[in-house]
């Protein structure tokens, strides 16, 4: 087991560094944004009862451009939870401002904290929601961001009432709170799942995603190797999920699932019952 393990750890670092000499040899200038990201971009879309999208980006990763997504939830009170903030624009702040007033910010992954900063100097009495282990990121130290709360395995009491919530943690400082937003019956994850459209991608960033699952609607291959040592505590958190039945999974990257999110949301999730 402990060569197996060692000998996947070893492959997917191959392969990063492949990835990284690729996207390097083949740097060029940047794409349309409409036609990597999900247009209408920087703008709410609605997708549920008081659930919004902003589909933003492209972002840069490892030198890949991938679209980004936010996803607001109106909470009872009628306060705004921004999930993920995409970039900061006076026009989006506008948009939401008519939607309701921005009481909550949360970075709900390790990754998904850049554009904190900007809607902090916006909304500075917003408070900054963030899982645990972003406090100890040398980049979040760096940048001085400031974060009021942990997000924990269940919801605090200013969303309760509104919004499920559950924490995955994996190897390697990976961690996710998901949400799951019981007026629209929407679950809220943010790289759990990735489901890129290789059509809007690069013709190097398209093989390289298809590669590592980043295109099939399921967890990619580098969240797979974070999460299989904590197998068992991920699928109590996936049953979690599933037993809420929601209708739509939305997620950071890639094209959201509408309307069969359980039957969905199984499948993305079935390669946690398939051998290491």
């Amino acid at each position: 087991m402990a060569e197996r393990r060692h000998g996947r750890t070893l492959l997917l670092g191959v392969g990063a560094a492949a990835i990284g000499a690729a996207l390097y040899l083949t740097r060029g200038a940047p794409r349309d944004r409409n036609a990597i990201a999900y247009p209408p971009l920087d703008v709410p879309k609605p997708l549920g009862e008081g659930l919004w999208i902003v589909d933003s980006g492209p972002i840069n990763a490892m030198g890949m451009q991938l679209p980004i997504r936010m996803t607001v939830l109106r909470l009872a009170d009628g306060g705004l939870v921004l999930h993920s903030p995409t970039q900061y624009t006076p026009a989006l702040a506008r948009a939401l401002r008519d939607l309701g007033p921005i009481r909550h910010l949360v970075a709900p992954s390790m990754a998904h904290w850049i554009f904190l900063a900007e809607w902090q100097a916006a909304y500075p009495d917003a408070t900054t929601w963030a899982v645990p282990v972003l406090r100890d990121r040398a980049q979040v130290r760096s940048a001085k961001l400031r974060i009021d709360s942990d997000l924990g395995q269940s919801a605090p009491p200013a969303w309760a009432g509104d919004i499920e919530q559950g924490l995955v943690t994996g190897s390697g400082g990976f961690q996710e709170a998901w949400f799951f937003h019981k007026p629209s019956r929407t679950l809220v994850l943010t790289d759990l799942i990735e489901n890129l459209d290789p059509q809007k991608l690069g013709p190097v960033t398209a093989p390289l995603m298809r590669a590592v699952k980043a295109t099939s609607g399921t967890s990619a291959l580098h969240a797979r190797a974070a999460l299989r040592g904590h197998a068992g505590e991920v699928r109590a958190q996936v049953d979690r999920m599933i037993a809420l039945a929601p209708e739509a999974v939305v997620f950071a990257h890639g094209d959201i699932f509408r309307g069969r999110g359980t039957e969905q949301l199984r499948q993305a999730f079935a390669w946690l019952k398939a051998p290491a």
